[in-house]
């Protein structure tokens, strides 16, 4: 396996990484617009314009898009996040021309027709309106929003289906127009591959896309506001987020932190899951996570329970991250979750689409490749001091919010 960087001849980066025993390969472009990019008006167009691009272009109309890959076995998608955007697709390795060239071309030649923004008004309300209807994951965008109430980063994805409502096709081409350049673009592909045979092909293809470049200004970190906050919904279980003011994507006490989010909620071996759910039976779902961006991050952790059992998991959730703090980890159970990790990477690793968001994600994120050598060293390093130190400032309760989603307050 060999990974490969290059620019294209208008300043576009390509990173690929060469598995000759693969029989398939995955290609994304990815591109330096999110939802943060957004004005408060046009909440949610980045999501919007996401789905136009495969409405149809110049030469293929939305049927002709849908087809094309799946009938030689490949799949397309495309996903939305707050700090970038990425349409990608899989094909067997003979079909990588193909999936290439149709990627490009809904790229550059999508044509936003006023039809099919109209049409899309109402699938992208409805999209809003089912993801609202589960408690389990609007949660999740509803403490975002609440503990950085006011700042680009805590706003929907989706936007609201009052802003989707409002935008026209001059906004979305406006806003496709003012991010869409080469600087922002990132292009990633693993598999059974030749590196300079994909560069030649994007050179063709992607011509057009201009080298000029646009001074954006830089938004401020966000203030984390502790805050408790319900949403009244009548369901049968009460959701509920507990969390913190987490650490940005370039901190060096960031790998620290995932191995003290590991050994709280990470997985079935965690504390919390072991505690609340296999020895008092409180919770089907618990665990804990981290939200890590450019310049800001959250710790949260999330369970669904009988509106009775609330509190008592609210109790649990502060005992043990003050065990926690109390230097109650043993070198068994901190070796176990680096061990955890480090084999989550490195499982993951096996798959050509992992390995291709991972190079998308680097460079797009951080402008260079992180190797799965490099985190695994660094998670190993990781000791028990590390994490005391953060449990010192993660025991402060008084910093941390509270969201729920169900049919009653918690007592």
């Amino acid at each position: 396996m060999l990974i490969k960087q290059s620019n294209l001849e208008n300043g576009i980066r390509l990173i690929t990484e060469e598995m000759s025993y693969a029989n398939s390969v995955s290609i994304g472009f990815w591109i330096k617009i999110g939802s943060r990019h957004e004005t408060n008006r046009l909440q949610g167009i980045t999501h919007f314009m996401e789905h136009l691009f495969f409405k149809g272009t110049v030469q293929r109309s939305a049927k002709q898009i849908a087809e094309e890959l799946e009938t030689v076995g490949g799949s397309l998608n495309a996903f939305t996040s707050r700090e970038y955007t990425c349409i990608y697709a899989r094909v067997l390795k003979d079909d990588i021309d193909l999936a290439t060239e149709l990627l490009s071309d809904m790229i550059l030649n999508s044509c936003f027709k006023d039809d099919d923004i109209k049409k899309e008004k109402n699938v992208v309300c409805e999209e809003i309106m089912m993801y609202e209807d589960t408690p389990d994951e609007i949660i999740h965008d509803i403490f975002t929003q609440k503990v950085w109430d006011g700042h680009p980063l805590g706003r929907a994805i989706l936007g609201t289906k009052e802003s989707v409502c409002n935008y026209n096709r001059e906004d979305i081409i406006n806003h496709y127009h003012s991010f869409f350049l080469a600087e922002n673009i990132v292009i990633s592909a693993a598999g059974n591959l030749a590196h300079e045979k994909l560069e030649e092909r994007l050179n063709l293809l992607l011509s057009k896309v201009t080298l000029r470049k646009e001074t954006k200004k830089l938004q401020s970190e966000p203030d984390f506001i502790p805050v408790k906050h319900t949403k009244f919904k009548d369901t049968e279980q009460m959701h509920l987020c507990l969390g913190t003011k987490g650490l940005h994507q370039n901190s060096d006490d960031l790998y620290s932190l995932m191995v003290f989010n590991n050994l709280l909620g990470g997985g079935i071996s965690s504390r919390l899951f072991q505690s609340i759910r296999e020895d008092m039976g409180l919770a089907y779902s618990i665990y804990s996570y981290l939200t890590v961006f450019s310049d800001a991050g959250l710790f949260v952790i999330y369970s669904g329970t009988g509106p009775k059992n609330a509190a008592k998991i609210l109790d649990e959730i502060y005992s043990q991250i003050k065990c926690l703090s109390s230097k109650e980890i043993s070198l068994t159970e901190l070796e176990r979750s680096k061990n955890q990790l480090k084999g989550n990477i490195l499982l993951n690793m096996e798959s050509v689409s992992h390995r291709m968001s991972r190079l998308g994600r680097n460079m797009i994120t951080y402008g260079r490749i992180i190797t799965a050598e490099e985190v695994t060293n660094k998670l190993i390093k990781v000791s028990m001091d590390d994490v005391y130190k953060l449990t010192e400032i993660l025991n402060n309760f008084d910093k941390y919010s509270l969201v729920t989603v169900g049919p009653n307050d918690i007592k």
